[in-house]
């Protein structure tokens, strides 16, 4: 029996994953790129940073509805998918799999914390590994349980949600939700911080991944994530993920994602500007309209991508996407690297100078450079660097020498 710490053979590799990985892991800098360039709020407040005037208006309402928590939905249902498939391998050869599962969390919350407090405070690898902590111990519960569990966490925070906005005064929700609106001196003291030098953005990069990581994780992120892992179990286990369903079938759950997607997307769209942005009802009512056009929308794009990869579209392409996907963590924490060196005044010191257009024309340009370097690097090696240092350490105490 071949050791754990060798390579998996390339030809028992899901191909199907690797392709769903390197489009969402491309897809979530559409979103990510406000929060490299402007200040933490203009993700949530797009009034502020590159505004609405103009084709910017265009730009917000395109990433609105094709992009916001879309990717981030499918790259949380590939994780659910990837620690089933993780977990199967390893009880397979008879090692022990909490162990390995375990440690390969905690490496992962270390990357995390690392990428949070020095690179960039968006980080998405702590709330992955607390969550697949978590989401392990229902690994091989029934498609019926793992359905309802689904469901009621991702009911969750949309509850919450509703609560806080129907049952709270109006002052006390304009209050509480304040910081929607920054101060023109705040904008003016983050741009100034970010745009400094590196450690002059330390102390302000702290202060918002500890926000994230703590209010954002418990009131949002922990339920909305663990419920798409549990998703990713059951559509893997379906043998959906995993493209073992018939092209009319990936044809069915394109249009079940795409078409009611598109018009809650829309209708949302519609009524925070009918809001005039008011912050309690975009960060509640608003926010319930992302969450559930954002499954929808996610699994209309699972549909697409595996549609396009069994009717063989764009198969150059689709290579290129497919060893973006196998370099996925090398690929996300690069591209924090990359934009930060863009915009942070350690790098170019760009940050708060770029309106939306510009923006995407960045985006387009790291995708461009991910799809060139990933096919390059593992034509030479098996692994993206940070996925082969996360093995390595994973597997280290269980290699015999």
């Amino acid at each position: 029996m071949p050791k754990l710490s060798q390579s998996i053979d390339l030809t028992n590799r899901i191909h199907s994953l690797d392709l769903l990985r390197g489009f969402a892991v491309l897809g979530i800098l559409i979103m990510n790129i406000t929060s490299f360039s402007q200040i933490s709020m203009a993700y949530m407040n797009p009034t502020i940073g590159a505004g609405l005037e103009g084709y910017n208006k265009y730009f917000h309402a395109f990433n609105f509805i094709f992009a916001d928590t879309r990717f981030m939905s499918i790259f949380s249902i590939l994780f659910g998918a990837g620690l089933v498939l993780f977990t199967q391998r390893i009880e397979a050869k008879g090692e022990r799999v909490a162990a390995l599962h375990y440690k390969r969390m905690f490496w992962l919350l270390l990357f995390g914390l690392i990428h949070a407090y020095f690179i960039w405070a968006g980080d998405i690898l702590v709330a992955y590994a607390i969550c697949g902590s978590v989401v392990f111990f229902f690994r091989k519960k029934s498609i019926h349980t793992l359905f309802i569990l689904t469901l009621i966490l991702f009911l969750i925070p949309i509850s919450l949600n509703f609560i806080t906005y129907f049952g709270m005064p109006a002052d006390e929700l304009e209050s509480t939700f304040a910081f929607f609106h920054p101060s023109a001196e705040e904008i003016s003291y983050q741009t100034q911080v970010m745009g400094g030098s590196y450690f002059e953005q330390l102390p302000l990069r702290v202060k918002e991944a500890i926000g994230l990581q703590t209010v954002f994780f418990m009131i949002e992120m922990f339920w909305r994530a663990s419920a798409m892992m549990l998703l990713g179990m059951i559509l893997y286990r379906k043998g959906i993920l995993s493209a073992e369903k018939s092209i009319g079938y990936y044809k069915k759950l394109m249009l079940l994602g795409f078409v009611p997607g598109l018009i809650l997307s829309g209708i949302g769209l519609n009524e925070v500007y009918a809001s005039n942005w008011n912050a309690g009802y975009v960060m509640n009512i608003g926010a319930n309209f992302k969450i559930v056009s954002g499954l929808l929308m996610a699994l209309g794009y699972v549909g697409l991508v595996i549609w396009c990869y069994k009717k063989g579209i764009f198969k150059k392409f689709q290579t290129r996407l497919q060893a973006t996907g196998r370099m996925a963590f090398t690929n996300y924490i690069g591209m924090s690297v990359i934009c930060t060196l863009i915009f942070n005044g350690h790098g170019l010191g760009l940050f708060g100078s770029f309106d939306r257009l510009q923006q995407f024309l960045v985006v387009i340009s790291v995708w461009i450079l991910i799809l060139i370097i990933s096919p390059f690097v593992l034509k030479n090696y098996r692994f993206g660097p940070l996925e082969w240092l996360w093995r390595k350490l994973t597997y280290f105490s269980f290699t015999k020498h």
